[in-house]
């Protein structure tokens, strides 16, 4: 797995994965893509200014995903075999305003149902975040989360919070959506 942000404002992470996708054409499929890309206007329609990302990044098989949130937000955070990239804004605190957008891979196979319950123990750490950040949600209406495995390595069953994957998951999404959140409240202040 490799990966960098170009033009300030997407992150591409480039590799041979088995993905799961929340975002706008998700679903499951192979890829050799992930990326995030900030916005900074409204999207009339969002598939068609995906399909032009990819194909101005010349990347064909993908899963993208788009926010509000400036790539000097991001956070990477790595726990063994797992790593986590956030992106993370909120608008008003009493508000459910704003989106967290989170990409997990995972340099190692999970079953199917790993890749699907990772995605409620990422949840989960997320939700534990924002309240550890004084927020009183659990998340935006606009978050959205790409699961992502190489293949290669350890595998795994399991990915709820008991399992040592999910334990993985869990730290590297708490720890990278407060990282996320702290580099967006000390710009907003």
């Amino acid at each position: 797995m490799k990966w960098k942000i170009v033009d300030n404002n997407t992150l591409i992470i480039e590799g041979n994965f088995f993905a799961l996708s929340s975002g706008v054409l998700g679903g499951w499929k192979r890829v050799e893509f992930l990326f995030n890309h900030t916005i900074t206007t409204y999207i009339e329609d969002p598939i068609e200014y995906i399909e032009s990302l990819a194909k101005k990044f010349n990347m064909k098989n993908y899963f993208g995903l788009l926010t509000a949130v400036p790539m000097d937000k991001l956070a990477v955070v790595r726990v063994e075999d797992v790593t986590t990239f956030v992106t993370a804004g909120v608008g008003n605190p009493n508000e459910k305003i704003g989106t967290i957008n989170i990409i997990i891979v995972v340099d190692g196979d999970m079953s199917d149902g790993a890749m699907v319950n990772s995605i409620i123990t990422a949840t989960e750490a997320k939700s534990v975040a924002l309240l550890k950040s004084g927020l009183k949600f659990t998340g935006t209406s606009t978050d959205a989360i790409i699961v992502a495995k190489t293949g290669k390595g350890r595998y795994y069953e399991y990915a709820g919070y008991a399992s040592e994957l999910g334990k993985k998951i869990w730290m590297a999404v708490k720890k990278a959506v407060i990282e996320s959140l702290s580099k967006w409240n000390n710009e907003s202040v």
